[in-house]
């Protein structure tokens, strides 16, 4: 989704990689948003430069998300409403 603020990228769930999706939005805009499921993501340090970030259901690493990006971690769920 394209904003006056950046690209905010929402995934149902990341079979093809956190890595793999935000490369090819980066084709459309800036990313400066991550929602959904992040299935096995891993590579922490891909997601430093976003303004927030919410991992939802298969996320595996929720907790160490939340541990190393406090202030950008956003917690979600069914019916959670975030404006973008």
């Amino acid at each position: 989704v394209k904003t006056e603020k950046g690209l905010v990228v929402i995934v149902g769930c990341s079979h093809p990689g956190v890595k793999n999706i935000l490369k090819a939005a980066s084709d459309l805009g800036d990313p400066k948003v991550l929602i959904g499921g992040l299935h096995g993501f891993s590579d922490f340090d891909l997601v430093k430069d976003l303004e927030f970030i919410c991992p939802t259901h298969c996320t595996q690493f929720k907790s160490e998300i939340r541990s190393r990006y406090p202030g950008k971690y956003v917690s979600g769920g069914v019916g959670k409403v975030i404006e973008i």
